[in-house]
């Protein structure tokens, strides 16, 4: 870029963040690459909020150096019984204590019957929209899935604020 030329920021468009009621009711949290970071924000919301039922975050990469914040994550499980954080890896190169598995797929295999909980999904398109078909057909509410697949919407129709 050059100084002086236009650049156009987009805003989330997704419905992943945390409604505080129903403390209750289980969490499961599930994102690949940079769709940890609502994921992360969403878990830490629900605990500060006093969510007592339990939250299950999934966290995918291909590679395991894709799998930031696990320090962080794993204090917090230490520190909050009801929270629960399962990094996985698809690739080849598996560490101890990583799942070897994509995070979708891990998660839908832990909790086959979703018909009470609330499904938050963040990251590669493809992996948002299968986990969403996924996690309906295991009997959640469409309204209660919230996904943010990350995905550019083309802003060059629309006439620019000057």
């Amino acid at each position: 870029m050059t100084p002086g030329e236009p650049l156009d920021l987009q805003r989330p468009y997704g419905t992943c963040f945390y409604r505080s009621g129903q403390p209750e009711r289980p969490l499961l949290l599930i994102g690949n690459g940079s769709g940890l970071a609502p994921l992360t924000g969403i878990a830490r919301d629900a605990l500060a909020d006093g969510h007592v039922g339990p939250i299950r975050l999934y966290h995918g990469s291909r590679h395991p150096s894709g799998l930031y914040l696990r320090e962080v994550l794993g204090a917090m499980a230490a520190k909050h019984a009801n929270f629960h954080y399962v990094p996985c890896v698809s690739g080849t190169e598996r560490p101890v204590g990583v799942r070897a598995d994509r995070a979708e797929r891990a998660a839908l295999a832990d909790h086959p019957e979703l018909s009470d909980w609330r499904v938050f999904v963040c990251g590669y398109p493809p992996m948002v929209h299968a986990a969403r078909q996924a996690a309906n057909l295991a009997g959640a509410a469409l309204g209660d899935i919230h996904a943010d697949p990350f995905e550019l919407r083309d802003l060059r129709a629309r006439p620019r604020d000057q």
